[in-house]
């Protein structure tokens, strides 16, 4: 045991009880800022998270900062400096005195801080824990004493809570949960990237730029936040996979546009390749002149089929069986379909 325990596990209790069933940007973070002043009595603080897209931070809680402050570690000189600092290749938090270089060497220190009245100032990597950069908190105090290196060593300790309060991973692997028989994942980000889901395998159908991908996001317009279709696995024409599209919550910190799941396709309902392609076009509202035309057939072929495809969902209509099949991810996308053009 060290003489830093006693603070950390109150801190600890703190922080957790202002994030415990939260997680994600629902987390009161303004709370966060009272139990930490026990420990550092700082005069700022500030706490951001990196965007990915824009490759420099944005204000998640501040105190203490006017906006011009804010605005500088917004910007992407802060981030130039937290990378030349080398913050995330440390294992605790840096504060002004770990650095081996003069505050008067130090452009932001001597043109903001010391002028400012801050004397000493601690940074600290947020990272998740399979490795992504998530954010930094930093904390500003009037006397060079202050953090001590004690203090430091706590608010280290209680980092990785505030990773995981800001970790925009820890709603979408809830949302992940509920489809309970997703064998494999991915996240796609605002510009396109596609993202490892933790603690999930990675489908080769999830790429940047896949047509799964594509579809999936064509798919997920401002008015539909879920989608589900069926996609042609790759082992042979005849065997398919569940295609599973949920829209990630748009608030910060959330960098990420949605999540895609793989899944078994579940029950078919005896439901032919043909038939499914038949049913795809229906449920994007095709007639059967026109479903017919795209398939080279003709349009009495087209209606055996939907005779056929009524019969299997149960459907006594042509509507019906097109809502019942997107309620059991029987959709097939014409995308698929080599068409007529």
């Amino acid at each position: 045991m060290t003489a830093t325990t006693p603070s950390a596990l109150d801190l600890a209790v703190e922080i957790n009880r202002v994030t415990a069933g939260t997680g994600g940007s629902s987390c009161p973070l303004d709370e966060l800022w009272a139990p930490i002043r026990v420990v550092v009595p700082f005069e700022a603080a500030w706490l951001g998270v990196f965007d990915t897209g824009r490759n420099r931070y944005q204000t998640l809680t501040a105190v203490g900062h006017d906006a011009v402050n804010r605005a500088y570690l917004e910007s992407s000189d802060f981030n130039e400096q937290v990378e030349a600092f080398g913050l995330f290749r440390r294992t605790r938090p840096l504060c002004l005195r770990d650095v081996p270089v003069p505050p008067a060497e130090i452009p932001s220190w001597a043109q903001r801080w010391w002028p400012a009245g801050y004397r000493e100032g601690i940074g600290v990597p947020l990272v998740a824990r399979d490795g992504r950069h998530l954010g930094v908190m930093t904390m500003f105090t009037d006397s060079p004493a202050r953090p001590s290196d004690a203090a430091r060593d706590v608010i280290g300790i209680i980092a990785p809570m505030i990773s995981a309060a800001i970790d925009p991973m820890t709603t979408i692997a809830g949302l992940a949960a509920l489809v309970g028989d997703a064998r494999a994942g991915s996240v796609v980000g605002r510009n396109g990237t596609v993202c490892r889901l933790p603690g999930m395998p990675v489908h080769p159908l999830l790429t940047q730029n896949s047509r799964v991908v594509l579809t999936a996001l064509a798919k997920l317009t401002q008015r539909r936040i879920h989608t589900a279709f069926l996609w042609p696995d790759p082992r042979g024409r005849d065997d398919y996979l569940r295609i599973t599209a949920i829209a990630c919550p748009p608030q910060a910190p959330n960098y990420f546009v949605a999540l895609i799941l793989v899944s078994p396709p579940g029950d078919l309902l005896g439901l032919t390749h043909r038939e499914l392609e038949v049913l795809g076009f229906v449920i994007d509202g095709r007639t059967n002149q026109s479903i017919a035309h795209a398939l080279f057939i003709t349009e009495r072929t087209v209606a055996a089929h939907m005779e056929h495809i009524r019969a299997k969902l149960d459907a006594p209509t042509r509507t019906v069986a097109a809502v019942r099949s997107l309620h059991l991810a029987l959709y097939l996308p014409h995308q698929l379909t080599d068409v007529a053009e």
